[in-house]
């Protein structure tokens, strides 16, 4: 791998101005979707028109970072079982419960459902079963409020598109998954993966 330090030179192509020569400098780079910005990161500035042409390897990890912290929303209500069955899940699985391990629970199954691992036509068929969550006296509604990152947002979206669900329903359908796999059974499925990932998280 090449390394490179500021004030270097190096040729590349310029969507503006052709065949150019760079210069490593550190400086922000807005992402091209508009969301976010990387500050102070090494790249290869276009000489003529000063943008951010060539990145580095040894600067991806910085922005990577920073794509990451570029945060979205997700709030829903929901009535106050399903928040405490992510709370009972938590308690099964990890040693530190704390309702920050909501979003993670939530986290792990979207992940699943978006890689295959899981069918997502599961998803909606949950939201027509009997079950006791659905059925579930009245009872008050809590509000479910997580921050998550764009790419983390974006496979919400595609899992709630092909499940073709609401946001509130496409939660309420993994918690009802979540309720069945971990909550109920005597041995909780996953229980190896979910109580490294708590260890990780509260190391």
């Amino acid at each position: 791998m090449k390394f490179f330090m500021p004030g270097e030179k190096k040729r590349a192509l310029c969507h503006r101005d052709g065949r150019v020569t760079t210069t490593f400098v550190y400086m922000d780079v807005p992402f091209r979707d508009g969301h976010g910005v990387a500050h102070n990161v090494l790249v290869g500035a276009c000489d003529v028109c000063g943008d951010a042409i060539l990145i580095p390897a040894q600067s991806t990890p910085a922005i990577a970072a920073a794509r990451r912290r570029v945060e979205r929303s997700l709030e829903v209500n929901v009535p106050a079982c399903f928040v405490d069955v992510l709370d009972a899940a938590i308690v099964r699985v990890s040693e530190y419960p704390s309702p920050d391990f909501r979003k993670q629970l939530l986290v792990y199954y979207v992940n699943r459902y978006d890689s295959g691992e899981e069918d997502v036509g599961e998803l909606k068929e949950l939201m027509s079963r009997p079950s006791e969550l659905l059925i579930a006296p009245a009872m008050p509604k809590k509000r479910l409020s997580m921050k998550f990152s764009d790419s983390m947002d974006c496979r919400i979206e595609r899992v709630r598109n092909v499940a073709q669900l609401s946001k509130t329903d496409l939660i309420k359908s993994l918690v009802i998954k979540i309720y069945g796999d971990v909550v109920t059974p005597e041995e909780p499925k996953h229980h190896k993966a979910l109580s490294q990932i708590a260890d990780i998280l509260y190391a």
